[in-house]
Order: C-alpha cells, then sequence, then structure tokens
C-alpha cells in the first residue's frame, strides 16, 4: 500500500513502504530537503532505514526522546543551539522534520510553531502510535516537570510521512500497544471499521498496517469538528483515557495498552449507569480480552500491585481532563459508534474504579 490524501487543514498524509530518496522526498517537501532541519531520536540512527533518511539532510538536530525532551526548563537551550544553526536561513527557506516518536513529535511541532513565528513542518514518526495518533491534529506540548502537556500549540503538520519499514522489528509490546489504539477508534467510528476489527483484527504489522489509513482518517474526521478544542467534539477521541493515563503513569505499562483497559472501565461504567446494554458491553470486553489479553479489573489488579484510592485521585487530578477540582470530562458509550461526553465528579470516577476492582480504599 502506497497512497496519500489531503485533509481539510492542509495537512498531507502519505504512505510509504519505504524511506524515500531525495527526489521523493522533494515531492512532499515545500522545500528540498538540505533545506530542512531535522530533529531526530538519536536512539535510532543505528537503524539502516533511518541511517538513508538521515543522508538526505544537511541539518541535524540529534534528541533523546522520552519525557524530559519536553521538559519546558531546558527548551531555551535546546532553541539556542537551533537558531544559531539555521541563523542564516529566512522563514520562507527552512523546514522542521521529526523523525521519531511521540514526544520527538511534541518537541519538534513546538518548537516549529514558535520558532521565527513558525517554520514548515513535517512528521516521520517511527512508532506506531504516533503514526496514528500524536503526528495528527496539531497538537503540541512541553511539561512542566511532572505536569505533562502543560504548554503547547495548536500547529498542524504540513505533511505526514507513514514508512512502513520503520516498524518492521518493532517488539510485540509495541504492536500490542497500537492495538489499544486501533480499538479506541474502532470503537468511536463503529460501523464498517468496528466489524472489520472484530472479524480480521491480529496483532502484527501487516494487520495494523491495513487499520491504519482508516483508523487516521477517523481520527481527522473528529479533528476537523473542533480544531482547537473549543466546543469539546474532539474530546471524544479520549475514550478510555481518564483511567487509561492514570494507569500508564503508575504502572509504567505501554499507552495503547492502558487505554485499552481504560475501554474496559468505560464499558461497564456506561452499563452501571444505564448508558448501555449489559449484552453488548460484555461483547467488546470479551473482544478486547481476546484480540488484544486486555486484562479484566480483578485479574489486572492481582498481576500488579494494587493502586490506592487515593493514589488514582491524585493522578486524576493532575489530568487536564478536569474542568474544575471536582469535575472531569468522561467519554461513555451509548454503543459502538456513539461515544458522548458527560461531566462527572472526581469521587464518583473514583468509587466506580473501586466497585469494579481497578482500586482499594
Amino acid at each position: 500500500m502506497e497512497s496519500a490524501f489531503v485533509w481539510n487543514s492542509k495537512t498531507k498524509v502519505e504512505f510509504l513502504r519505504k524511506m524515500p530518496s531525495r527526489a521523493r522526498m522533494a515531492e512532499s517537501l515545500a522545500h528540498p530537503p538540505e533545506k530542512y532541519l531535522l530533529i531526530y531520536d538519536k536512539r535510532l540512527a543505528h537503524l539502516e532505514v533511518v541511517q538513508k533518511g538521515l543522508k538526505e539532510f544537511k541539518y541535524l538536530y540529534p534528541v533523546t526522546a522520552g519525557e524530559n525532551l519536553k521538559e519546558i526548563s531546558d527548551f531555551a537551550y535546546h532553541v539556542k543551539k537551533i537558531v544559531r544553526m539555521v541563523s542564516p536561513f529566512s522563514p520562507h527557506n527552512l523546514g522542521i522534520v521529526a523523525l521519531g516518536g511521540g514526544t520527538v513529535g511534541d518537541f519538534a511541532g513546538f518548537l516549529a510553531s514558535v520558532v521565527k513565528r513558525g517554520l514548515p513542518l513535517i512528521h516521520i514518526p517511527t512508532t506506531l502510535l504516533a503514526a496514528m495518533d500524536s503526528a495528527h491534529g496539531g497538537k503540541t506540548a512541553l511539561n512542566i516537570r511532572e505536569y505533562k502537556n502543560q504548554v503547547g500549540t495548536f500547529y498542524p503538520a504540513d505533511a505526514v510521512l507513514i514508512v512502513k519499514s520503520l516498524f518492521e522489528g518493532l517488539p510485540p509490546l509495541q504492536l500490542q500497544s497500537a492495538g489499544g489504539e486501533l480499538a479506541k477508534m474502532a470503537i468511536i467510528q463503529g460501523g464498517e471499521m468496528y466489524q472489520r476489527f472484530r472479524e480480521h483484527y491480529q496483532t502484527n504489522l501487516e494487520t495494523i498496517w491495513d487499520f491504519m489509513p482508516a483508523a487516521i482518517e477517523a481520527k481527522y474526521k473528529w479533528v476537523e469538528q473542533d480544531p482547537f478544542e473549543k466546543t469539546g467534539a474532539r474530546q471524544v477521541l479520549n475514550l478510555g483515557h481518564s483511567l487509561g493515563h492514570a494507569l500508564e503513569s503508575y504502572y509504567g505499562i505501554p499507552h495503547g495498552l492502558a487505554v485499552a483497559e481504560g475501554l474496559i472501565f468505560c464499558a461497564q461504567w456506561s452499563v452501571h449507569q444505564g448508558y448501555w446494554r449489559g449484552a453488548e458491553a460484555e461483547e467488546l470486553v470479551n473482544l478486547l480480552v481476546e484480540k488484544l489479553q486486555t486484562k479484566l479489573p480483578k485479574d489486572f489488579a492481582r498481576s500488579y500491585r494494587s493502586m490506592r484510592r487515593s493514589k488514582l485521585k491524585k493522578l486524576i487530578v493532575e489530568d487536564k481532563k478536569l474542568t474544575d477540582s471536582r469535575h472531569l470530562n468522561f467519554v461513555f458509550l451509548e454503543g459502538i459508534g456513539a461515544p458522548f461526553r458527560k461531566v462527572v465528579t472526581v469521587e464518583s470516577l473514583l468509587t466506580e474504579t473501586q466497585r469494579q476492582g481497578w482500586t482499594s480504599t
């Protein structure tokens, strides 16, 4: 599969089997590759496919991927080095290319949005989660110590190049994590995408690659309804994230697997609230357990040290979904393809996690 599409946001998304040549890349970029600064995860530099891409760029800025890269107190250090490197260029003949996972994309995206009041931006994601999620939609972010994504901008990329060869050889855990993101989008989208997921999904690169265009297309449809997160419509993309983010932070499990656990929590709370029929929700839960090896609440609690309710409350309060100190936006389900937002109290969410068996007193 090699294809491309352009969204109303003017972001061009291309699916490529291998890293493009200089001539091929020039078709995707606003300027020749030598006029771009490549910001890349230096831990990937030993890969042959990455080395080929590095040769196409004259200006290189290696970084160490991870949340520390996004620390706002270090941002001035990076900017000083980069501005010295690119000072001969005007905004009209310079661009930024981000080669890496989500943290590299967040950092490079924020940089592109503020240096010289905005530079062309290209994402080449090297993780499946970044390829399906964070590279799209225009959100950039920096952290203030342990408070994640507190400083950011909306700055859609001019292009996202999704290169299959970059994902070959990924460990099984990353493939499982990608499955959690696909499941979330299939549940939100419903219809044909969910049926395909239910009938054909397997945890391997070929299957994930085949599902990826539909998942990305579904995300853009929600993003374009609410590009700057003003109406709240885009918040349905947080399905499974309220508990998922807390599990990810506390247990250190991959994002997609944590979100998959959050989907189970959402399904069961939706039934308990009377929004969704139990039989349909149970079918979804069984599907997640079968397809993604997701754990049921009490099985999860037995596999990991049990999280206390007070600790979960602290993690929830630190999340960006709070509307005030006692309330947050939560995404429920009335069915497959029927998510909806509702403001709930933090205490009600904590009580439900305890009822289901995710937390202890």
